[in-house]
């Protein structure tokens, strides 16, 4: 096999198993560069509770609640300090509750659902599994061998149309670094 079939071979297997990442990736930077966030469309469920708590007990009393009301229990109960909501919060990606102190004999408990979209959006802004992160970063090097690659086959095997796609190269660049500059 020569150095263009294997090129073309990898090129083209990396860039088949990939399709479904740069889907997700291309949908999702669209949708959110048009106001879309990982909040479109989310179920939010909000409780008054009435009764005091004792310090160190808030986890209990939530698995309870939500056991008593039929509520979805999170598959992780570790409840975090919650900075953007104040309270105490599970890190669900789809589905989070928040248990926050109003006053002395008062809580709040909060409930979100996400969207699919709204999923798709916290996983591309790397607010998923540490996995799903090694394969974004993966396909984040995958893509820069599938340029390399593509460049490799078009520029340097095929000797049709080179100084077009040269000048299509040149155009690309200047483009995408003068709108680059003008949008800072």
């Amino acid at each position: 096999m020569s150095k263009n079939q294997i090129f073309r071979q990898l090129h083209i297997y990396l860039s088949l198993f990939f399709l479904p990442m740069a889907f997700i990736f291309a949908i999702t930077g669209i949708v959110y560069i048009f106001g879309f966030d990982q909040n479109f469309n989310i179920k939010e469920q909000n409780f008054i509770i009435k009764t005091s708590i004792e310090n160190g007990k808030e986890k209990e009393f939530l698995f309870n609640f939500l056991k008593e009301n039929n509520l979805k229990i999170p598959s992780n109960m570790e409840l975090k300090n919650d900075k953007r909501n104040g309270g105490l919060s599970t890190n669900g990606v789809h589905y989070s509750i928040n248990i926050k102190k109003i006053n002395d004999n008062e809580y709040k408990i909060s409930t979100e659902t996400r969207s699919l979209l709204g999923d798709l959006i916290m996983l591309h802004k790397n607010k998923g599994a540490w996995y799903f992160s090694v394969f974004s970063v993966t396909f984040g090097i995958a893509l820069f061998f599938l340029y390399f690659s593509g460049l490799f086959i078009t520029l340097f095997t095929s000797k049709k149309n080179r100084k077009k796609q040269i000048y299509v190269l040149l155009l690309g660049i200047f483009i995408t670094f003068l709108l680059a500059y003008l949008s800072l």
